[in-house]
C-alpha cells in the first residue's frame, strides 16, 4: 500500500477538519458579539455561552493547525518503510474474522482515511489498541483492554 496515499488522506482529513473548526469558530465568534446575543435580562446567559463557544472553537482552530504543522514536519519520516511499531507504521491486524489496517500517527487518532479501496484507522501511540501493540513482533497474539484478541500479521 502506498504510504505517500496515506499521508495524503490524513492531511486532506486535517485541513477538511480545520476548515470546519475555522467556519464554526468565525460563526460562533460573531454570535457572541452580535446585538441579539446582548442578555435581556441577569438570568439570559445566551452572550456568555456563545463566547464560551467561540473560545472553544478557537482552541480546536488551534490545535488542529499545530496537528497540520507537525504533520507536515515529519512526513519523510512517515512514508518510510517500518518494520517496528512507530509513527508511521502501517499495521495490519487480524481480529477475528478480518484484518483491519491502522496507521501510526502522533495526529488524527480515530480518523478513518480510504486509500486504494481500503478503509485505515488511524491510530495515536495514546490509543489502548496502540498501546496493546507495544512490543508485540508480527505473528504474535495481542489482548485489547475490553478482552478482545488479535493478531499482528504485517507491519510496513
Amino acid at each position: 500500500m502506498n504510504k505517500e496515499q496515506i499521508y495524503t488522506a490524513l492531511e486532506l482529513a486535517l485541513e477538511t477538519e480545520l476548515k470546519a473548526a475555522y467556519s464554526a469558530w468565525k460563526d460562533a465568534a460573531s454570535y457572541a458579539t452580535d446585538s441579539e446575543s446582548k442578555a435581556a435580562s441577569q438570568w439570559d446567559t445566551q452572550g456568555l455561552e456563545a463566547s464560551y463557544l467561540a473560545a472553544g472553537q478557537a482552541a480546536q482552530v488551534r490545535q488542529l493547525t499545530e496537528a497540520l504543522a507537525l504533520l507536515r514536519s515529519i512526513r519523510k519520516p512517515l512514508i518510510s518503510a517500518h518494520s517496528t511499531l512507530e509513527p508511521g507504521a502501517l499495521l495490519h491486524c487480524r481480529m477475528g474474522n478480518y484484518t483491519e489496517c491502522f496507521f501510526l500517527a502522533p495526529m488524527g487518532g480515530g480518523m478513518t482515511l480510504e486509500v486504494e479501496g481500503k478503509e485505515i484507522t488511524v491510530l495515536t501511540p495514546q490509543t489502548p489498541l496502540a498501546q496493546s501493540l507495544a512490543g508485540v513482533s508480527v505473528g504474535q497474539r495481542f489482548t485489547l483492554a475490553n478482552g478482545m484478541s488479535g493478531v499482528l500479521v504485517a507491519v510496513e
